[in-house]
């Protein structure tokens, strides 16, 4: 079976705020050498925080991916993947939980799996769902619009 690869949803709110924050970092130094007229150490040390902050946080927000393999769901946030057996998932159900989770949009669904639970946010849901049903017949539809194993 091909791995077929889920990019997260992404809010335009949440999108503006964390690009919006990296450009900030990025211009505190540009704006140290232009307005206050301070020395060049003074400018790289500042840089030396601002600038990889500002990377990590652009890292962070376009590596979040989910792919489904013939066997395991890898939910790669950043630089860590989690794995998940597929036939270890329970229950995929639609939320809007606001926990810390590798999505970057609160249109999200929690899976459950034996050992515990991850929320993520693939922006084609439908295709998600037709994906994990077709590796795991087990899963059917339920009434919430999610899928249970029966």
């Amino acid at each position: 079976m091909i791995n077929t690869i889920f990019t997260s949803k992404i809010d335009f709110w949440l999108a503006f705020l964390i690009l919006g924050f990296s450009l900030l970092l990025v211009l505190v130094p540009v704006w140290e050498w232009m307005y206050n007229n301070s020395s060049i150490k003074r400018i790289i040390f500042i840089s030396l925080f601002t600038i990889p902050t500002a990377l990590l946080l652009l890292v962070l927000f376009f590596n979040i991916k989910y792919t489904l393999t013939a066997d395991t769901l890898l939910v790669k946030n950043g630089f860590s993947t989690q794995s998940i057996s597929l036939k270890d998932i329970t229950h995929i159900t639609p939320t809007s939980s606001t926990l810390s989770a590798p999505a970057l949009s609160l249109d999200r669904i929690e899976i459950r799996y034996e050992g515990g639970s991850i929320v993520i946010s693939p922006k084609d849901k439908d295709r998600f769902y037709h994906a994990i049903q077709k590796r795991v017949p087990a899963l059917k539809t339920d009434d919430n619009n999610g899928l249970i194993k029966r």
